[in-house]
């Protein structure tokens, strides 16, 4: 399956940075799907689960608020508030 590059950051750290093959992002009105070649995007984040799937396994966090910015098959996840599932 095709991957992409996805990172999740907080002000303190980089939480993860990867090879991912989906990732579900909650936006301000919605859950965006993200696969590899997606189109680019800028995004207001919400508050929910972001989950990111990659060859390894699943990782999730519950978010609230931040920015999504996909361009280049990266995906760039902003956000100051996290905590581990």
């Amino acid at each position: 399956m095709p991957t992409f590059e996805i990172q999740v950051v907080t002000p303190e750290k980089i939480v993860f940075s990867g090879e991912a093959t989906s990732a579900i992002v909650p936006a301000s009105d919605g859950y965006l799907g993200l696969l590899a070649h997606h189109a680019p995007l800028l995004s207001a984040l919400g508050q929910g689960t972001l989950t990111v799937r990659t060859p390894e396994g699943t990782h999730e966090w519950k978010i609230r608020g931040g920015l999504l910015e996909v361009h280049g098959n990266v995906a760039s996840v902003l956000t100051d508030e996290l905590f581990e599932v």
